[in-house]
């Protein structure tokens, strides 16, 4: 009588038995974007700015005006130069900190002028350099590189495992030549850079 018992209640337990499910549902945005600490490279070579930048391994003078008769006074063709200062949120410095976030493996880095320098000047003149600090990707520019006339140059690229946080230093630097005929009121000029981050 026992046995016959235990038989029904484990086949009773098996009845209630039930099954139920739901769905798991996982959405990633896209990440990739590109900023930059610099509000504006000032270029003032009649300021008292003295001293100079090293960028890679080659040091430029910071534009002033001891900086600029020093060049007059040389004859010499050319003479590329730092800024004299470099505007940033919370103070100044030499150079600007670019930022990338990514959770892409591959990205590059662009920059491109709108609108152009006043003569005698161009945007070739305006020279670019990116050096990685940390994170992902490498620099293009193995030297201080001249913007295009047209289009943009691209500076930082990641091949593969671009995902992270990259930071870059950017420097500007100007190309000015003994042969540029500066008017009497004296020179002034401005143009804006954007860097633009792309993905294929």
């Amino acid at each position: 009588m026992r046995k016959g018992i235990t038989l029904v209640l484990a086949l009773f337990g098996l009845a209630l038995a039930q099954t139920t499910s739901h769905t798991v549902t996982v959405n990633v945005p896209s990440v990739l974007s590109v900023s930059l600490d610099a509000q504006d490279f000032l270029f003032d070579f009649g300021s008292n700015a003295t001293g100079s930048v090293t960028v890679g391994s080659t040091s430029y003078s910071r534009a002033g005006q001891s900086a600029y008769n020093a060049f007059l006074d040389a004859n010499t063709s050319s003479q590329v130069f730092a800024p004299s200062r470099v505007s940033l949120g919370g103070g100044t410095g030499d150079f600007a900190t670019l930022t990338v976030r990514s959770n892409r493996a591959k990205w590059t880095v662009s920059v491109s002028a709108s609108g152009s320098l006043a003569p005698p000047l161009d945007n070739t003149r305006l020279q670019v350099y990116a050096e990685k600090i940390s994170g992902a990707g490498s620099s293009l520019t193995t030297n201080p590189t001249p913007l295009p006339t047209t289009g943009s140059l691209s500076i930082i690229q990641a091949t593969a495992s671009g995902q992270g946080k990259s930071l870059f230093k950017v420097y500007n630097l100007l190309e000015l030549r003994l042969s540029d005929d500066i008017r009497l009121e004296g020179y002034s000029s401005q143009i804006t850079l954007t860097y633009t981050i792309g993905s294929p």
